[in-house]
């Protein structure tokens, strides 16, 4: 015998509650009282419940059994960077809301519904979520793999796992408890939007099935909350997944967009949630508006640094957003009083590459020159920074001339003061560092740099052969660290500042973006005011050399810990394999150089 809808539906509600009359068993499935004493009839006949229909038998119970729930799947392991500050120091689902911890409280509720076997999929800051094995009994699986690729990593590392199953996200909040023993097929759990969303909509079909399966919608049906995923379900899109996985277009792929990928092949169906049953918070302004006690509660050393060094308390603080354009760091900016400001916070593996005191010691000569100037308060010993946010400023454009010229006259500035410290940028032996530190995580790049490299420390001794006087420079002048407004221009964050060739500066903002060799020639006289000399050229092509060098590897490195410079390592690429040729053919003994 195989279950209806119905059949299944009065009969796991007769398990739940023994003696219920049919007049309740209608209300409870959301079905006539009809239908209720027609299935009833039909239970009675097969056998699987007794001769009142008031309770299920043994048959009921092996009837019931293929639709048993085996176990969950709780997926932990993304950053949940729209959470930031608050995501950079613990991960969503450790967030306490409403005094409770949002993973804490999910698994409780699914412990509630009689589901013992949960499995928590952890990445990012996984080490925090141990403590659940032995509090609560689940089974922790590690997804290494969570900064390369989108949580269909997290399906795979649990694929061994998956049957008739729950898959939850760990930041959920459950008003009511959704979760149930018994489920009679595949199912994405739905909320109705009143007007548009940019959520995961979906369009139903006969029965309920999912027809079709994307972002964005208006007065639509939208995934939010839990799926459950039927054996058979499970087997279909984990044989997809598996085949497809080391496709490039998969490593980014959401498990939404893998369904959709395969949405004829893998029957799902909609369970409808009113508005409310389910939060899904994705911002700290959106879980305080549910939790006026939330950050307070949170104790966060962000915040407490914020409030100390800007005298204020958490309520004064808002508006929270993060900042994708930092490549070394996560930032987000926030207001205070109706204020703006940058936080910045060092990102992972930063400390391996930073020294945090040196750069403390150049943010403060820079704002003291007036070429930053937007240093709130910054500690080396965490490596956090608090600026001002500069308003009305755009984004850098490297063919504007004009945006050019007052970048180079920053950089002037900045060499002309001759400013000592004690920590030299090698930029050889930073590249040897990023080696050992690639080699230590056992990552291998695509790109051929091996051989690229015997060319490229040619190139270095004859540099250095120029003898050209260091100062201290900026050494990572793109267009990302210049801030430009219509009346003003800074150059911001001094990470990699120290004594160097005063060509680092000009040369690692011509490297910042892609250039043809004529526009390369161009910023180069615009930098210089005039011709170059042909030692000022071949030195200054060496130099391009080196530096895009310096920072290929240093993207490669930053890719084994997950993340990726993008075309940038294609550019860097390009520049150090042509530039050095450049300047190897240009080379010859000659004096001393000296750079404007």
């Amino acid at each position: 015998m195989t279950l209806t809808k119905n059949q299944f539906s009065v009969l796991h509600t007769m398990l739940k509650k023994s003696g219920m009359t049919q007049r309740e068993i209608a209300a409870a499935c959301d079905v006539s009282l009809g239908t209720v004493s027609s299935t009833i009839a039909a239970l009675k006949e097969a056998g699987c419940v007794d001769a009142d229909g008031r309770e299920v038998t043994d048959e009921g119970l092996r009837q019931l059994k293929p639709y048993k729930v085996d176990n969950a799947v709780i997926m932990a392991a993304g950053f949940a960077s729209r959470c930031a500050p608050l995501s950079y120091e613990r991960p969503k689902g450790l967030f306490r809301v409403c005094d409770e911890v949002l993973i804490e409280r999910q698994i409780r509720q699914l412990q509630e519904a009689g589901i013992d076997e949960i499995y928590v999929v952890v990445g990012y800051m996984k080490e925090l979520f141990f403590y659940l094995e032995d509090k609560l009994g689940v089974h922790i699986i590690v997804n290494d793999e969570y900064f390369r690729r989108n949580n269909t990593s997290s399906l795979y590392a649990a694929r061994y796992f998956l049957r008739n199953s729950y898959i939850c996200s760990s930041d959920n909040y459950f008003t009511v408890n959704p979760f149930e023993d018994y489920v009679y097929d595949t199912y994405f759990a739905c909320a109705y939007s009143d007007g548009p969303t940019d959520e995961w909509c979906v369009e139903i079909g006969p029965y309920d099935r999912i027809v079709k399966y994307g972002v964005g919608g208006a007065d639509a049906w939208y995934q939010i909350g839990e799926f459950y995923w039927t054996k058979d379900f499970s087997r279909r899109y984990m044989d997809f997944l598996e085949e497809e996985y080391d496709e490039p277009e998969v490593s980014d792929m959401l498990l939404d967009a893998f369904f959709a990928r395969h949405i004829n092949d893998l029957p799902a169906y909609v369970k409808r949630y009113k508005l409310g049953d389910i939060l899904e918070f994705d911002t700290i302004d959106e879980i305080k508006r549910f939790d006026d006690k939330f950050v307070e509660n949170m104790d966060s050393r962000i915040i407490d640094n914020i409030c100390v060094s800007l005298g204020c308390s958490e309520n004064d603080i808002g508006s929270f957003e993060q900042i994708k354009r930092g490549n070394t760091n996560v930032i987000f900016s926030f207001c205070c009083d109706g204020t703006k400001f940058v936080y910045r916070h060092p990102g992972k593996g930063s400390e391996q590459i930073i020294d945090r005191y040196n750069e403390a010691y150049a943010q403060h000569k820079a704002d003291a020159l007036g070429i930053d100037g937007t240093t709130v308060a910054i500690n080396p010993a965490e490596g956090w920074k608090i600026s001002r946010y500069v308003e009305n400023c755009y984004d850098f454009q490297y063919h504007c001339e004009a945006d050019a010229l007052r970048a180079f006259d920053l950089m002037h500035r900045l060499h002309a003061a001759k400013v000592q410290c004690e920590w030299k940028f090698d930029i050889m032996a930073n590249c040897a560092h990023f080696r050992k530190l690639t080699d230590e995580r056992g990552w291998r790049s695509s790109f051929e740099i091996d051989e690229l490299r015997v060319d490229v420390e040619r190139v270095y001794h004859f540099v250095e052969s120029d003898g050209v006087e260091k100062v201290l420079c900026h050494n990572d002048m793109c267009d990302s660290n210049i801030i430009v407004s219509e009346n003003d221009i800074r150059v911001i964050d001094w990470e990699y500042a120290g004594m160097a060739d005063p060509a680092n500066d000009v040369c690692s903002f011509i490297v910042g973006g892609e250039h043809s060799h004529d526009e390369v020639m161009r910023m180069l006289e615009l930098y210089f005011g005039r011709d170059l000399a042909p030692e000022e050229l071949r030195h200054m092509f060496g130099a391009i050399a080196l530096v895009s060098y310096h920072w290929l590897l240093w993207g490669v490195y930053r890719q084994s810990v997950g993340h990726d410079a993008g075309s940038l390592l294609y550019y860097w690429y390009r520049y150090a394999s042509d530039y050095s040729k450049r300047a190897l053919e240009l080379y010859a003994p000659s004096g001393h150089l000296v750079l404007p």
